[in-house]
């Protein structure tokens, strides 16, 4: 299977921008976990000028903003978080292209099993003829062509594909921005 996958375009422009999002999710939690760090420092520095009931109100606020920070990271990564939803939309309708060429192929080959080499099951000796990765691989990339073909020359695929390649382009982009914003900010506090 992650033979096929990682020979399959779709696939590994799928996963890039699923990683791409992952990222941008941390990166946001890292900053957030940063901020709160910084003003609770900030805080201790400040206490012995502060009253005790306004310490115990900022205390609060620094809390609220770390149990929030807690809600947005089981939202993004929770077992039902963001990041599953996203594999879903992302990952999982080519995993089922893949998986229903392989039962294609199982059926007109009256084949009774089909092993996953890459998964867990234990596999002694394989005979190279019996690997059906290519004859998977190139069903797929053939009925891709094929719906090509059938799409009247119109480029709706091909625009699907600039399009996904673009928003991965945009999100990149987006990440360094954040990146350069965050390292200006620090450099700002440092000179404050």
């Amino acid at each position: 299977m992650d033979y096929i996958l990682e020979n399959l375009d779709d696939y590994k422009t799928a996963t890039e921008e699923y990683e791409i999002r992952l990222n941008m999710w941390k990166k946001e939690i890292s900053e957030r976990e940063v901020e709160i760090e910084n003003k609770l420092k900030e805080l201790e520095i400040q206490r012995p000028l502060l009253t005790e009931t306004l310490y115990n109100d900022f205390k609060e606020e620094i809390d609220f903003e770390k149990e929030q920070l807690e809600l947005y990271r089981q939202k993004r990564f929770g077992p039902n978080g963001d990041w599953v939803a996203q594999e879903k939309i992302l990952i999982q309708p080519i995993q089922d292209e893949v998986l229903a060429a392989v039962q294609l192929i199982a059926e007109r080959n009256k084949f009774d099993y089909v092993y996953d080499k890459s998964s867990a099951i234990v596999t002694l000796y394989s005979e190279k003829k019996y690997d059906i990765s290519e004859l998977v691989l190139k069903s797929i990339l053939r009925q891709e062509k094929l719906e090509n073909l059938e799409i009247d020359f119109t480029d709706d695929l091909i625009q699907k594909r600039r399009d996904s390649l673009r928003k991965v382009n945009e999100l990149k982009k987006e990440s360094l921005q954040r990146k350069r914003d965050s390292i200006l900010k620090a450099r700002k506090n440092k000179i404050k």
